[in-house]
């Protein structure tokens, strides 16, 4: 074959040259076929190992995040534990500093007898018509008297003021009083110049020539110029507004305690000192500057719902010592005074809200005109939009009978004033507002308080207002599920916002446990220097004994069951996790429509934060082996359950318009979302359970002459039957209004919406009929925070009825008439007309 190596090859050996290249073409051909079988039958067994590694990798992968998901579990459990034991730890120093308190007597202030004693009593009975002491007031006001500074825990309505005001009578010069609200300040005032005690308050209410009158009164005093008939100021209320800005008055007390006359200061509603506390004002931080510039005059704060974290919070910002107890109290430290916070007059109930706002009133006009025709009441509302629609709409629906009035930071102070004025002497029986009415309000015949609450300590502060006489009062709660978006978006951005939601969350799903209980566990502590469970205690009645006539105290056991959650619990976070893998994300009313199957799996999803959402859809068989067998009602009120137990949380969306509360897997979640649905439904699955409250039976509505429906409340006032088995919604909830440099809020005026213009052929609606929406405004005072999730804006004008006409004639009577079809709502009501 070499002849055809070189260059030169002749024609006839062309032959020869084709027949080698076949040759050496099949060779080839050959050689490679060879290789290709040794490979495959060498790569077969190594595919099959590779596959078995990845396979291996993957389960170790997936034992790795099991196990950590365990060690965080194990971490909670850890953590859970060392709390309780340091629970327990302080109870037993607790206890053990009791017993030693014999041992070391220090002064016991609400026993001893001092100099003052008989003079305290004897003022108490001429000028307060008091005969004796309550609680813990006696030992508050010796103390007043020993010049201690003082922490006073008393609950709302038991007789705080009394612990300065007597003192301040039997103590040369002005007692200064730190308040934060003109609402209370006045209530004070008229109260103490109807005992004709010399008071005044300085506040943007105060005329020029009132508070000239005031502060040359007060410099008399500090110069000591006096005449012989002028009568020394023994009170005088500001905000703490004027005390952080107004230098000028600042300088005004300095001059007074250079003088010997500025007798003590009192911080009422202290708790709204700390950022932790339910009340938080900005200026109450301020009050640091009181210790600095008086070192010698001594500090009382007062409050009613002060808890642990919040008094340790207190103490440090007003530079206080450290508390000693007021029974035995060593010469140095802060005398420290607590009271029992429960009130047996006070009766407790949490009621469902309608799903409309129009409803919602309706069920508030037919409890007060069955139960308190002709009492006096508070209903706190959400915003200074609910206030005034409210007491409107009750006036109207009530035909006159509800004597209602307004009270928020809106309202000029002139009529503010006025309007306390009537509400104290009758003329006025309810007072529509916010929580800037009420702190420290003190009228005693208030027997019926209608919250909306945004946190515990609100709800315990605001029902403080009833019942102060000492007579059966209601304190009723509307609540239902979906309030986490609507409350949860507003508490976002306070300091333990959440915290507080999931308190009230968790007294007002509870079905069992008595309401006093609830308080008494939410606001105690068992170490010295906070609130004792046994707070919660009367001479009749145990921290932790039921009240026994609470909602759920009365409660019959045969309206509520207790079901396994297992199942539905792990369907639940089956559904939280495909949506989140997929980019979606979903509020509490959204996920319980999907996890029951419903909007055929359709949700929202974007892989990217800013890339344009797209509509994806789950199958509920495939994700959660079939869709969650509970109601719409009884798998919100589990949702809400889940989340108060860490196995959702909530994650929030701040935009331009409003937050949106959205819910996501929580720490807990993997102790139920991990396991299989085969050991889910199996006998050795974790149990988890919850109470549901059985649907009450529905009554029929009455019609009255009038064409409204009746109420089906029973009339028995504490009764409130299987309240949380229905399907609930609120106003929006309490929310403070914001202040401006003296104590009072200023705000957007924001009426209520115009109503939409009717079509001339829709029938005429009744005068009170108003957009079922506009109750469920915005989540705070401030119009720039709206709605969350499905709530619509007052402002929100209704839409003008839709009608259409259809050329058809009515069967049977030939062409004379015409149908109108009226669109009114979700109903289309047809209307024949001749022509």
């Amino acid at each position: 074959m070499s002849r055809y190596n070189n260059d030169h090859v002749a024609s006839d050996d062309l032959d020869h040259v084709l027949e080698y290249s076949r040759q050496h073409h099949e060779a080839q051909l050959y050689k490679r076929a060879s290789t290709s079988n040794v490979e495959e039958e060498y790569e077969r067994p190594n595919a099959a190992i590779r596959s078995r590694i990845a396979e291996i990798d993957a389960d170790m992968q997936s034992f790795r995040e099991e196990i950590a998901a365990l060690e965080t579990q194990i971490s909670i459990c850890i953590h859970e534990k060392k709390k309780l034991e340091m629970q327990l730890n302080q109870s037993s120093s607790h206890r053990d500093v009791k017993g030693k308190s014999k041992e070391q007597p220090g002064i016991n202030y609400s026993t001893e007898q001092f100099d003052w004693s008989g003079g305290l009593k004897a003022r108490m009975k001429a000028v307060f018509g008091i005969k004796e002491f309550r609680l813990c007031q006696e030992g508050a006001c010796n103390a007043n008297m020993d010049g201690r500074d003082i922490v006073c825990i008393m609950p709302t309505g038991g007789g705080k003021s009394l612990t300065y005001q007597l003192p301040a009578l039997l103590t040369a010069g002005c007692t200064l009083v730190i308040s934060p609200l003109i609402s209370l300040m006045t209530d004070q005032i008229l109260h103490l110049q109807e005992a004709n005690i010399e008071a005044a308050m300085i506040t943007s209410a105060t005329s020029k020539p009132e508070k000239a009158e005031i502060i040359e009164r007060l410099k008399k005093m500090a110069d000591r110029k006096l005449g012989q008939h002028d009568k020394e100021l023994k009170l005088i209320y500001v905000t703490p507004e004027r005390m952080s800005k107004d230098k000028s008055f600042r300088a005004l007390l300095q001059r007074l305690d250079e003088g010997g006359k500025l007798a003590r200061i009192v911080i009422d509603e202290a708790h709204c000192v700390s950022q932790l506390g339910h009340d938080f004002r900005p200026d109450y931080k301020e009050m640091h500057i009181l210790r600095k510039i008086f070192p010698r005059v001594p500090i009382m704060a007062l409050s009613a719902t002060c808890g642990p974290e919040v008094l340790k919070d207190l103490i440090n910002i007003l530079g206080l010592k450290a508390i000693v107890d007021g029974n035995n109290a060593q010469a140095q430290g802060t005398v420290y005074f607590s009271a029992p916070l429960y009130r047996k007059n006070l009766h407790y109930r949490v009621v469902p809200k309608p799903d409309k706002a129009a409803a919602h009133l309706e069920a508030m006009k037919d409890y007060i005109l069955e139960h308190h025709p002709n009492d006096t009441g508070i209903i706190y509302c959400f915003t200074v939009k609910d206030t005034n629609t409210v007491a409107e709409k009750l006036r109207e629906i009530s035909k006159g009978k509800i004597k209602t009035g307004v009270y928020n930071a809106q309202i000029p102070d002139a009529e503010k004033i006025k309007l306390q004025v009537a509400w104290r002497n009758g003329i006025i029986k309810v007072v529509c507002a916010t929580i800037a009415f009420g702190l420290g309000i003190d009228k005693g015949d208030v027997r019926f308080v209608l919250h909306h609450s945004k946190s515990l300590e609100g709800f315990y502060q605001e029902s403080g207002r009833a019942g102060r006489d000492g007579k059966d009062s209601d304190c009723i709660l509307y609540y239902r599920p979906q309030d986490v978006s609507a409350i949860g978006g507003v508490m976002a951005s306070e300091k333990e916002g959440q915290r507080k939601l999931h308190a009230i969350l968790k007294f007002a799903e509870e079905l069992e446990e008595c309401r006093k209980v609830a308080f008494a566990q939410y606001f105690s502590h068992s170490s010295q220097v906070s609130i004792n469970i046994n707070s919660f205690s009367t001479e009749e009645v145990g921290a932790l004994d039921p009240c026994k006539h609470c909602d759920n105290c009365i409660r019959s056991p045969e309206s509520i069951e207790r079901r396994d959650v297992t199942l539905a619990t792990w369907q639940i976070l089956q559904v939280v996790n495909a949506v989140q893998r997929a980019g979606g994300r979903l509020t509490l009313s959204m996920l319980a429509t999907l996890a029951r199957g419903g909007n055929k799996g359709a949700f929202e999803a974007s892989q990217a934060r800013r890339s344009a959402a797209t509509k994806q859809t789950l199958d509920i068989q495939d994700v959660a082996g079939g869709r969650v067998d509970l109601s719409k009602n009884d798998i919100e009120h589990l949702l809400v359950y889940l989340l108060t137990q860490d196995y959702l949380k909530e994650e929030y969306l701040q935009t331009a318009y409003n937050c949106v509360v959205y819910v996501v897997a929580g720490k807990l979640a993997p102790r139920i979302s991990h396991l299989s649905h085969e050991r889910i439904t199996s006998s050795a699955k974790p149990k988890l359970e919850f109470t549901f409250a059985k649907p009450a039976a529905k009554k029929k509505a009455t019609k009255a002459a009038d064409g409204t429906s009746k109420s089906t409340i029973p009339k028995k006032r504490p009764s409130s039957g299987s309240a949380k088995g229905k399907e609930k919604e609120v106003l929006d909830s309490d929310g403070d209004d914001d202040v401006s440099s003296d104590g009072e809020a200023h705000h957007e005026v924001m009426k209520p919406s115009a109503k939409g213009q009717k079509s001339q052929t829709a029938p005429q609606k009744a005068s009170t009929s108003f957009n079922s929406n506009d109750m469920y405004a915005s989540d705070s005072e401030d119009d720039d925070i709206v709605d969350c999730d499905w709530i619509l804006p007052l402002k929100e004008e209704p839409r003008p009825k839709r009608r259409r006409k259809a050329d058809a004639e009515s069967p049977g009577t030939g062409s004379g008439y015409t149908m109108n079809i009226v669109k009114e709502g979700d109903r289309e009501i047809l209307e024949l007309s001749s022509d």
